[in-house]
């Protein structure tokens, strides 16, 4: 299976963390420490820094990076208006000879090669029954959406489960994978037959304020003890 990981960077800083993906984390700027992990997986990978700003590529160092490609994305793909389903969409018809993609964001910081690379290896050994994978951590609670109950009937004596019971998932939004004609029929990154790659809660954090960077800061220095 012919694969190629899309990374996205954009090139304008972040509202809510100035500077977030060159940011200093632990000693190196944030986005370095997944680009650390995907520099791991094997070379018949590609690998794909997918930005709207060529100036975003030349501060990845090719003497420790020299593997990654770039992918020059229109300004569009940068804006608010635009979402993960939009960015692997416009990169797989930009690259159709994959027989898949993966969308790994840097943001996740705590992700690590182990846990990358199993779940590209699960992908591909289930993709005769699924046509996509995602990551995610199995939570427990009562959900509530728009005002109502999901996994739980709170009008009825017996419409409450134990709290044990009551699992869920939650996508960590770190690693998608998807089939090339799967993205190209649905326009996204999960598939209509999709397979959850359950996580623990320490990988999957998605760094978006800066409580989340500050949690970080931690959840790393424990990890690399």
């Amino acid at each position: 299976m012919k694969l190629a990981i899309q990374v996205p960077i954009k090139g304008k800083s972040s509202t809510r963390v100035h500077n977030k993906n060159f940011r200093d984390l632990n000693g190196k700027p944030l986005c370095f420490w997944v680009l650390d992990e995907l520099n791991k997986l094997p070379l018949e990978i590609d690998i794909f820094i997918d930005s709207e700003d060529e100036k975003i590529f030349n501060k990845i160092p090719k003497s420790r990076f020299s593997r990654f490609k770039f992918h020059k994305r229109e300004h569009w793909f940068a804006s608010d208006q635009a979402n993960g389903n939009h960015l692997i969409h416009q990169f797989a018809l930009h690259h159709p000879d994959y027989d898949s993609y993966a969308q790994v964001f840097i943001t996740a910081v705590t992700l690590k090669f182990e846990i990358i690379s199993e779940a590209l290896k699960t992908f591909a050994e289930n993709s005769s029954s699924h046509d996509s994978l995602f990551l995610a951590t199995e939570e427990t609670g009562w959900i509530w959406f728009k005002d109502s109950p999901l996994n739980y009937d709170p009008h009825r004596p017996h419409g409450l489960p134990r709290s044990q019971d009551a699992t869920y998932l939650k996508e960590t939004t770190g690693l998608y994978a998807i089939k090339r004609d799967a993205v190209l029929l649905t326009g996204c990154r999960i598939g209509n037959n999709p397979k959850p790659f359950k996580i623990g809660t320490e990988y999957a954090l998605d760094v978006d304020t800066m409580s989340d960077f500050l949690e970080a800061e931690k959840l790393l220095i424990n990890q690399n003890k």
